[in-house]
């Protein structure tokens, strides 16, 4: 009685609720798309209203009776409600409208700008000590093919996926944070058309930013100035649109875009400020000029606990592709359950940043009708209905299973994967090398690969080879162990790693100094704590010199010598944000500091190694935008050795230099030879700076200036031990600058993207400077694939 009482009781209230309060929508009367954030006065009760959300809905209470409705760039409407009135209201859009103009004193926009940037600190989020929140995220992809041209992909995709998107996801998330940057995503449940795999659930929070206050919003790893941020009255262009009385508030409707010949990423749009803490209400932006790929964000927040503003709607649109022909990726999210300072400590946060219950993909269709913020449209039905049938019959998920091999550069097959880096790689010893790679899958036996590759290489006429075993024992902590034999080349003075192995590094193609290397070695990779990888090894090699070399140990010289050392590794990410995606560890981009730490121990006399030495190798990478002036990017990297060791195991091989393979290596020395210099201790200090576009337009020539300013010292004890090879010591410092202009031309690839190319000028300069003033200057080439 009591149970069926209650539900009467909720039934009742429920109904009177959707009685008393009618929901109805805003529409474009041309387009029929919904109007987000247009405001709503209800002319008979005295300053109160309300806004439509981000789909264009409001409640209207019983007793209204006249709708005043006003948007920016459309014509106000003022209308009768009641039951009679449409459940869809359209507005109509503005032919024109005129600049506002400011005859004395300053532009009214400008004061209500400048509060909502000092109130700044006051209303972000991400001040608040902790809170948690609960999520409703739908995102879906499709297709606007406006040329309905039938040779292009998208009029292709049309066809296939009539009447329905490509794709749609759904997920139900419990977030957390803890200032000042613990977050952490629950996912409870998850549903993706074709496929049953979870991951797609994580890309809903990943390509828009949670709020609209930092100076500069990260879009897929481009920097767009805030118009809410210092000095922005400079550089947008503010016009005051409205300014509606609601209860005690004041809301002031600015809409803004960047001034004309402004060098910067910028948005154009309309803001909502809230004389209460002159906060940020509603924001709808999108991105100017950007190319291929465009970007439109929507976000609407509410006033929790009476005092704090939090976001309740996030929308974004990103576009792939030209203005008539593009994929489209919408993306919603609906927060509620907000609860501000919450008790939360470092121990409620794991190390990834995104956890999936392991019954996310099995919730029940009732428990998605609850959750739901809104019904599915016939469209959105038809998206799943079309996949999850081709994804059973086509094995969806199996085909995402390829996705972390393909990104470790394996092609796998049944039972074995083929290493990729094999098939196919250049340097300067080799010349063109090819191989085969196999090694064992999960087919075989789960989280262990066993198998090998060999290689020749046409220029020495020489097969190389190797083989290894595999351990992958746990993706949370990251925790893999590494037995490998290798009789293969290492390029000399490489302690950081092989810089010829991937086919992509392009200081790999001017490799010309080599080892020829026999080792035996272990290796393990751990997680155990945040922020912090870890790699603990061994090895023993057998090293003789490709090259003319003999080495003075106390007296005699030697040429070939064994070396075995212990190694250990740390890498420190100051703002780590760990996403795993299919099967993959994803460090979201970060401009904070990174630093790298390695030490190998040599053990003399362990398995017959002729040295024992201490070397150390530390590099700090971080990442800075000045306001106005652009991105600061510099790495320091220091190595120090206290031992005497033969040339192979010194630093040498920082210079780019080679006019036959004349590209721009970031982090490298671009007028210094390969192998000119030997240190066994040096500082190097490697620094760029983006000035941005130099003129803001979509036209092919639209080139980025970048200025280089590079730096080194170091020393070298003992130089005499060294025979029969040529070098220099940087003993006093070593200077270049140079000016790059990124790129500088552009090619269109089906539309999608730009192929850019680059052109770049470098002169050393100051101690090292050499006698032909030719050979200081090093002209170079940039190639990069980009959207805008």
């Amino acid at each position: 009685m009591k149970n069926n009482f209650l539900l009467l009781f909720i039934t009742i209230t429920f109904s009177s609720f959707c009685q008393t309060n009618r929901k109805i929508y805003i529409a474009d009367n041309e387009t029929k798309k919904p109007i987000p954030f247009a405001n709503v006065v209800y002319s008979n009760l005295s300053l109160k209203g309300t806004s439509s959300d981000i789909d264009g809905a409001f409640f209207v209470p019983s007793n209204v009776t006249e709708l005043t409705i006003s948007s920016v760039g459309y014509e106000t409407k003022v209308i009768a409600f009641n039951t009679t009135t449409p459940k869809t209201i359209f507005l109509n859009p503005k032919i024109s409208e005129l600049d506002e103009v400011v005859l004395d004193g300053e532009n009214p926009a400008h004061r209500i700008i400048k509060l909502a940037t000092k109130n700044k600190d006051l209303n972000n989020p991400k001040n608040l000590k902790s809170y948690t929140y609960k999520a409703y995220d739908k995102i879906y992809l499709t297709s606007q093919n406006s040329t309905k041209s039938k040779d292009s992909i998208l009029s292709k995709l049309d066809e296939l996926f009539e009447g329905s998107h490509l794709f749609i996801t759904e997920t139900i998330t419990k977030h957390k944070y803890l200032k000042p940057r613990l977050t952490q995503d629950s996912i409870i449940a998850t549903k993706s058309s074709g496929f049953k795999n979870p991951n797609f659930s994580l890309l809903a929070n990943s390509l828009q930013p949670f709020s609209f206050y930092d100076d500069h919003l990260v879009l897929v790893e481009t920097n767009y100035l805030n118009p809410i941020s210092k000095g922005s009255t400079r550089k947008y262009k503010f016009r005051l649109k409205e300014e509606i009385v609601k209860d005690n508030d004041t809301l002031f409707v600015i809409s803004f875009e960047p001034k004309a010949n402004r060098n910067f990423e910028g948005l154009k749009g309309v803001l909502t400020i809230n004389s209460n803490k002159y906060a940020v209400q509603s924001v709808d932006a999108k991105t100017v000029n950007s190319g291929k790929i465009g970007y439109t964000i929507q976000q609407k927040y509410a006033l929790v606990n009476e005092q704090y503003w939090f976001p309740e709607q996030l929308n974004f649109i990103m576009t792939l592709g030209s203005e008539l022909n593009n994929m489209a990726y919408y993306g919603k999210s609906y927060i509620s359950d907000i609860s501000l300072f919450e008790p939360l400590t470092t121990k409620d946060f794991s190390l990834t940043t995104n956890f999936i219950s392991d019954d996310a993909t099995k919730k029940s269709s009732d428990f998605w009708r609850l959750n739901r913020r809104d019904s599915l449209d016939l469209m959105e039905l038809k998206t799943y209905a079309i996949l999850d049938s081709i994804g059973e019959k086509k094995n969806f998920d199996k085909i995402l299973t390829y996705i972390p091999k393909v990104v470790e550069g394996r092609f796998p097959l049944k039972y074995v994967d083929i290493d990729v880096n094999q098939l196919f790689r250049y340097n300067n010893y080799e010349g063109f090398r090819t191989g085969l790679g196999l090694y064992t899958n999960d087919d075989i036996i789960k989280n262990v690969s066993v198998g090998g590759y060999g290689a020749y290489g046409f220029k020495d006429h020489t097969w190389k080879y190797g083989f290894g075993m595999y351990f992958d024992f746990s993706k949370e902590q990251d925790f893999t162990i590494d037995l490998e034999y290798k009789n293969d080349l290492l390029e000399t003075g490489n302690f950081s790693g092989d810089r010829i192995k991937s086919t992509l590094n392009q200081r790999g193609w001017i490799a010309s100094q080599m080892d020829a290397i026999e080792s035996y070695s272990i290796k393990t990779n751990m997680k155990l704590i945040r922020n912090v990888d870890w790699s603990f090894g061994f090895n023993t090699s057998d090293i003789s010199p490709q090259y003319d070399y003999a080495f003075n140990q106390n007296g005699s010289p030697i040429t070939d010598y064994t070396n075995t050392e212990i190694q250990f590794g740390l890498t420190y990410r100051s703002n780590e944000k760990v996403t795993n995606m299919f099967g993959l560890k994803i460090n979201e981009p970060s401009d904070k500091p990174v630093v790298n730490f390695l030490y190998a121990r040599g053990l003399e006399n362990t398995f017959d190694g002729d040295f024992s030495y201490n070397k150390f190798r530390f590099t700090l990478d971080h990442s800075f935008i000045t306001k106005g002036l652009g991105k600061t990017t510099y790495r320091l990297d220091l190595g120090y050795i206290d031992k005497t060791l033969p040339y192979g195991l010194l630093f040498t091989g920082e210079g780019s230099f080679d006019r036959s393979i004349p590209f721009v290596v970031t982090n490298y020395f671009q007028t210094m030879r390969p192998y000119e210099f030997l240190s066994d201790r040096y500082a190097s200090l490697f620094t760029t700076h983006n000035f941005g576009r130099l003129f803001n337009n979509k036209g092919k020539i639209a080139p980025e200036v970048v200025l280089y300013n590079n730096f080194s010292i170091g020393e070298l004890s003992n130089e005499s031990n060294h025979q029969f090879i040529s070098f220099k010591t940087k003993d006093e410092l070593f200077s270049e600058t140079g000016l790059e202009l990124q790129n500088f031309l552009k090619v269109d690839v089906n539309e999608l993207f730009y192929l850019s190319f680059g052109v770049g000028a470098f002169y050393r300069y100051g101690f090292h400077n050499l006698d032909k003033s030719k050979d200081n200057f090093a002209f170079k080439y940039g190639m990069q694939f980009s959207f805008k």
